[in-house]
């Protein structure tokens, strides 16, 4: 029963990181115009990978990643408004800025190729986190070893 609760504890806890590395998903995903399988192969490695997302039904990760998808193709500005949002709100404990980059970082390369708009997003993605844009470099090289 307390293993029970306390995994429930730590989704609620973990809630807004979840909600935060979708919507990142999701703009770096789109910024081409183009959901490649290779970048939602990579989305499902990061979610059963990754301690902080493990916790959760991949089945809800990936809804959240569709309906971020959806807002993003009805209406591109609002869309990007809301995806931003929800990543400031998710990545307030200590190290979640970077570890989102270098979700939005394996995601771009998931296709083998790095893009301009994947890059600019990352850069905004960046400036939202209050990050520099050095933190692209730098978990490009994180993932590179």
């Amino acid at each position: 029963m307390f293993d029970r609760l306390k995994q429930e504890l730590e989704r609620h806890r973990q809630r807004p990181f979840l909600e935060a590395a979708m919507a990142a998903c999701a703009l770096i995903a789109s910024a081409d115009d183009e959901v490649s399988f290779s970048e939602r192969a990579r989305m499902d490695a990061v979610l059963e990978s990754l301690a902080e997302l493990r916790i959760f039904d991949p089945h809800e990760a990936v809804n959240l990643f569709n309906a971020r998808l959806e807002a993003l193709q009805v209406d591109r500005q609002a869309g990007q408004g809301e995806a931003f949002e929800a990543i400031r709100r998710g990545a307030t404990a200590e190290g979640a800025p970077e570890l989102l980059v270098r979700i939005c970082v394996a995601i771009s390369l998931a296709d083998g190729k790095f893009v301009v708009n994947e890059r600019a997003m990352l850069g905004l993605i960046c400036a939202a986190l209050n990050l520099t844009p050095a933190a692209i470099d730098e978990a490009q090289s994180e993932l590179a070893t």
